[in-house]
């Protein structure tokens, strides 16, 4: 992976990135994290933006820096990053302080909401609601907060009730009908997750290796497989539980733990 990383592999300074970043396979060390992102973003990787947005935003590894972070944040998000969405609207819309630009939050807070992320149609229904960054729309902030409920925010349904009452029942029904007719765009891949290559995990150390057991049986025992204490060791009950998690989402039952299976352990835990 380093070699990959050395050769200007995006994806490999990614990875060894998210690495430093969680303390995976070693020691946590924001700035060392900070160091492989910058390349990585820098060659254009979205994932890579976002996360170095984050690090600059919350001063993880560098000097915060509002700037930067919404600089990334808009890089990401250009090439159809969710999360980047999301998070440059919320730092626009004036929670880091300074002149809200409430313009600029919807159409991000918009972009993400079409994607299906909860927090992002919650807050344009509150935007919707309130006339902020766009006319007030009633109809429009029963929509968002209605398939923001639909995802489980309980919030979001307080607040489309609080505005089923205020329409008249035509509009209602109308309200009712852009809901069910609204379908989610699929994310362009890509842009948002980073799939490792098999040749990086079969070269990586025995002591990551035991990292990595650890961090996948963590994250079976978070997904209902339940392998007992991580341990890092693989046993018999861990290599189980993997059969069973590459079963149900149509994978190659091997019974072993490699980057990939951590990746989509990751992603469905998240």
């Amino acid at each position: 992976m380093r070699e990959a990383a050395a050769k200007g592999d995006a994806a490999a300074q990614y990875a060894i990135a998210t690495r430093y970043a969680e303390g995976v396979g070693t020691k946590a060390d924001p700035k060392e994290a900070v160091k492989w992102l910058e390349p990585a973003a820098a060659a254009g990787l979205a994932p890579a933006q976002y996360s170095l947005a984050a690090m600059y935003e919350r001063g993880l590894g560098v000097d915060a820096d509002l700037g930067k972070a919404r600089f990334w944040y808009a890089a990401a998000a250009a090439k159809g990053n969710v999360k980047a969405m999301h998070n440059l609207a919320v730092s626009v819309s004036g929670r880091d302080g300074g002149e809200p630009d409430y313009t600029l939050a919807v159409k991000w807070y918009r972009e993400a909401a079409g994607y299906g992320l909860a927090d992002s149609q919650f807050n344009l229904g509150i935007l919707a609601e309130h006339g902020l960054g766009m006319t007030k729309n009633l109809s429009e902030a029963y929509k968002w907060f209605s398939l923001a409920a639909a995802s489980g925010d309980a919030e979001a349904a307080k607040r489309r009730e609080v505005i089923r009452v205020q329409l008249a029942p035509a509009t209602l029904a109308e309200a009712e009908a852009a809901v069910t007719a609204w379908k989610v765009k699929v994310a362009p891949a890509d842009a948002n997750e980073v799939v490792e290559q098999v040749a990086w995990a079969a070269t990586a150390p025995a002591t990551e290796n035991t990292a990595l057991v650890a961090r996948a049986q963590t994250l079976l025992n978070g997904l209902g497989y339940d392998v007992g204490p991580p341990d890092g060791l693989i046993g018999s009950r861990t290599r189980t539980a993997v059969k069973r998690f590459q079963n149900r989402n149509g994978l190659a039952e091997t019974g072993e733990i490699s980057i990939p299976l951590v990746t989509q352990l990751e992603r469905l835990s998240s």
